[in-house]
């Protein structure tokens, strides 16, 4: 898990850097707050649920899959909450998981280019801890995985 471990590391440090770069493009007026509510609060609840659909794609949240999300966001949240959090916002979650990723894309792309890559490469960064960390990858998620990476790689 040493690997893991590392990417966990490495999100937290590009995820903290994100959310500054968010809280200086609300600053500049840059993100409408009042339709969109607070940018780092959009982008982190875009990523949640991005990440969220991955990980029960096999039907259940491990507990590795809940470490590594706690860490990786500075949560304190077990398996079971996780998965309560996705059932509370399941019906939110109609179009294709590959659609919603890139409709974020081009929103932060909008906003800023510097952004909208880091956003893509927390994506993909997220995607390889994800599949690193469950002991039990089904071929749905690792295809999920797959083309999440390949669309946060493209620049799409």
């Amino acid at each position: 898990m040493k690997n893991v471990d590392a990417l966990a590391e490495e999100f937290r440090f590009k995820y903290e850097r994100f959310i500054l770069g968010c809280d200086n493009q609300e600053d500049m007026d840059a993100w409408d707050r009042d339709v969109l509510g607070e940018m780092d609060v959009y982008y982190e609840n875009e990523l949640l649920g991005v990440i969220l659909r991955l990980v029960v794609a096999d039907g259940k949240i491990s507990g590795r899959e809940s470490d590594y999300i706690n860490r990786c966001f500075g949560y304190e949240q077990t398996p079971e909450t996780l998965a309560e959090v996705y059932e509370n916002c399941r019906e939110r979650y109609v179009r294709p998981i590959e659609e919603d990723f890139a409709e974020s894309c081009r929103r932060l792309e909008a906003v800023s280019a510097k952004l909208a890559a880091a956003y893509r490469e927390l994506l993909s960064l997220i995607c390889d801890i994800l599949i690193e960390s469950d002991g039990a990858i089904t071929p749905s998620e690792v295809q999920t995985a797959q083309q999440l990476r390949a669309l946060a790689r493209s620049g799409q």
